[in-house]
C-alpha cells in the first residue's frame, strides 16, 4: 500500500492527448488547428457590452467636436468673403482691411486648433477599439497590441491630449486653412492693383491693364506705415505659416501606437 502522506499519481492533460492550455501550440505541430488566443488577450463576455456601449458614447462625443470644428472653418470663409466683398465694394476702400481680415482668420485658426485637441482625444479612442478589438474580431486573429486595453485604462483614468497646440493648429492649416490665406494674399493684391490704376476698380486690372511692379510697390503702403514694412510684415507672416506647415508635418506622429497595422 501505498504511504498516506506520498503524492497521486494523477493523470495529466498530456497522458489524455490533450494539450495544456497554457503553452502555445504551433498549427504546422498540430495537425493544422487554428491557434487559440492567450487568455490575457481574450476580453471577457461581460465586458463586451459595456466596450460597445463606450465606443457609442465615444463616437457621439467625436462627433460634436467634429461640428464645431467644422463651425469654425466655416465662420473663416463667411468671414473671408464678407472682407474680400467690402475690399471691393467702393474705389475708396484701402487694401489694408483684407490683412486685418488675415488677423481674424487666424484667430480662428487658433480656436480651431484647440478644438481639434478635444476632438483627438475622443478620435483616439474610437481608433484604438477599431484597431485593436474591432478588427480582430472580424480578422478572427490576435490584437496587434494585446495591452491596448491597459493603454485605454490608463487614458481613461488620467485624460491627457495626444496632440500639442502647436501640432493641432497645423494640421487644421495644412488641410484647410492655407488655402484661406493664399486666397487673401491673392485678393489683397488685386485690390492694391485696382487702388493703382487710374480707376481705383478692379475691373480695370482683370481687363488686362498694364501695372507694373513698381507701381504695386508704391501702392503698398498705407498711412504712416511705408511699402517696405508692409510687405516685409506680409512676407513674414506668409513664411511662418510655411515653417509652421513644414515642423507640424515632420512631427512625430501620436498614433503611431492607435494605426499600428493588424496582422
Amino acid at each position: 500500500m501505498p504511504k498516506p502522506d506520498a503524492p497521486l499519481d494523477l493523470p495529466t492533460r498530456a497522458d489524455a492527448g490533450e494539450p495544456d492550455p497554457g503553452v502555445i501550440i504551433d498549427p504546422s505541430q498540430d495537425g493544422g488547428r487554428a491557434q487559440d488566443p492567450a487568455p490575457a488577450s481574450r476580453l471577457p463576455d461581460a465586458a463586451v457590452t459595456p466596450l460597445v456601449h463606450f465606443y457609442r458614447a465615444e463616437i457621439g462625443r467625436g462627433d460634436v467636436w467634429r461640428q464645431r470644428m467644422d463651425a469654425t472653418t466655416n465662420w473663416a470663409i463667411g468671414t473671408t468673403a464678407a472682407l474680400v466683398s467690402v475690399a471691393f465694394s467702393r474705389p475708396d476702400i484701402p487694401h489694408v482691411i483684407i490683412p486685418l481680415g488675415g488677423l481674424i482668420v487666424l484667430l480662428l485658426l487658433c480656436i480651431e486648433g484647440r478644438r481639434y485637441r478635444f476632438y483627438d482625444v475622443w478620435r483616439q479612442r474610437t481608433r484604438l477599439i477599431e484597431a485593436h478589438f474591432i478588427v480582430p474580431q472580424l480578422r478572427d486573429q490576435r490584437p496587434t497590441i494585446p495591452a491596448w486595453r491597459e493603454h485605454l485604462a490608463a487614458d481613461l483614468l488620467r485624460p491627457a491630449y495626444k496632440l500639442s497646440f502647436m501640432r493641432a493648429t497645423g494640421s487644421r492649416l495644412r488641410r484647410n486653412y492655407i488655402w484661406i490665406f493664399l486666397l487673401l494674399l491673392l485678393c489683397w493684391i488685386a485690390r492694391i492693383a485696382a487702388i493703382v490704376s487710374e480707376a481705383g476698380d478692379v475691373k480695370v486690372v482683370f481687363a488686362g491693364a498694364h501695372i507694373s511692379a513698381r507701381d504695386l510697390y508704391g501702392g503698398i503702403g498705407y498711412g504712416p506705415v511705408p511699402g517696405w514694412a508692409m510687405l516685409g510684415l506680409t512676407g513674414a507672416f506668409y513664411g511662418g505659416l510655411g515653417l509652421w506647415i513644414w515642423w507640424s508635418g515632420r512631427s512625430p506622429d501620436p498614433d503611431a501606437m492607435v494605426y499600428a497595422r493588424a496582422g
